[in-house]
């Protein structure tokens, strides 16, 4: 009875060419036949169409959505389960029990907040090697640092909540400040991947994407590299 254990929520804005993957992943997914999905979407293209068109047994509801940090809060204002999931729009997986082997694992080792690791699905290698870098090094920090990176986010409602969701005032790396304040000892990264492609390499290009998520981390306590930040780079 997972409807009765977790909702997820989908922040979207413009992604037609890939939100049908993810909801095909989705019905895919053991065991989540019924959970409440909302999708906080502002788009301006045919991604609501493409919702309704591949939605099919999948209990779907479109709520109005936001910057990234507002449309995951808007979600989860409506959530009434004990566990809650963020999901991007543009997510894949490659196993079909994922979703039910991390909410079996947040309960039985009572933990407050799981991720994943990444994967690219793409053919593009320089950004698997990048994947895989990062995987190793989230890996270690963990034990000093919690980073869900915010396309699986898996997270108890009440701590979430407790926590004050996700901050509005920064227009990226929502997920790396909401993470950090939870207890490293609630947190795990479980033994799965969420799959994205590598059109954020493409975008910003590679040493471009990695000087970015290097200099977020070295300012990250840093409120005026923050207020100054153009968040367009990364979204687009």
């Amino acid at each position: 009875m997972n409807e009765k254990l977790l909702t997820i929520v989908v922040p979207c804005k413009n992604e037609e060419n890939y939100i049908h993957h993810l909801l095909d992943s989705l019905r895919e997914q053991k065991g989540i036949e019924n959970v409440k999905i909302y999708i906080a979407d502002a788009s301006t293209d045919n991604t609501r169409n493409k919702i309704v068109e591949h939605t099919g047994s999948l209990d779907v509801t479109i709520i109005q959505g936001g910057p990234v940090s507002e449309a995951k809060n808007n979600g989860a204002k409506l959530v009434e389960t004990p566990f809650l999931l963020f999901i991007d729009a543009d997510v894949r997986f490659f196993k079909n029990t994922v979703i039910h082997d991390t909410l079996t694992m947040i309960q039985e080792q009572d933990l407050d907040l799981i991720g994943l690791n990444i994967k690219c699905y793409d053919n593009d290698w320089i950004a698997k090697i990048s994947f895989s870098v990062f995987n190793v090094v989230n890996n270690i920090l963990k034990y000093w640092m919690p980073f869900a990176v915010g396309a699986y986010m898996l997270t108890r409602t009440e701590k979430f909540r407790e926590l004050g969701g996700f901050p509005q005032k920064y227009p990226t790396s929502e997920d790396f400040f909401l993470s950090k304040k939870y207890s490293t000892k609630k947190f795990k990264i479980a033994k799965h991947y969420f799959g994205q492609d590598s059109r954020r390499f493409k975008k910003m290009g590679y040493f471009g994407m990695t000087w970015y998520l290097i200099k977020n981390f070295i300012n990250r306590n840093n409120e005026d590299h923050w207020n100054n930040i153009d968040e367009k780079k990364y979204w687009g």
